[in-house]
């Protein structure tokens, strides 16, 4: 079994009643819930960083994109995702 650290933290009500909901509905431990979404999202994270990482590495090879290329790749990215990227940005 692996090694188990305590934390404190605090949640808004509304986030920590959803919590509990969430781990009531799936017969598991608050902790267990919380250590699967943790693990989750810092997979994400991770995955986006070495995105980033690899974009930068490409433009640095091949040249970084024009405005003009910029606007129309945030173009096809709000299409894509129908909403714009501040609105996206700021969720």
């Amino acid at each position: 079994m692996a090694e188990k650290v305590k934390f404190s933290v605090s949640l808004d009500a509304e986030l920590g009643e959803a919590l509990r909901q969430c781990a009531a509905a799936e017969d598991e431990q608050i902790s267990v819930v919380v250590s699967r979404a943790l693990d989750q999202y810092l997979d994400k994270r991770r995955i986006l960083r070495e995105g980033m990482r690899a974009m930068e590495e490409h433009f640095d090879e091949h040249g970084w994109p024009t405005p003009e290329e910029r606007a129309e790749a945030s173009a096809w990215v709000d299409d894509l995702f129908g909403e714009t990227s501040e609105k996206r940005r700021s969720a």
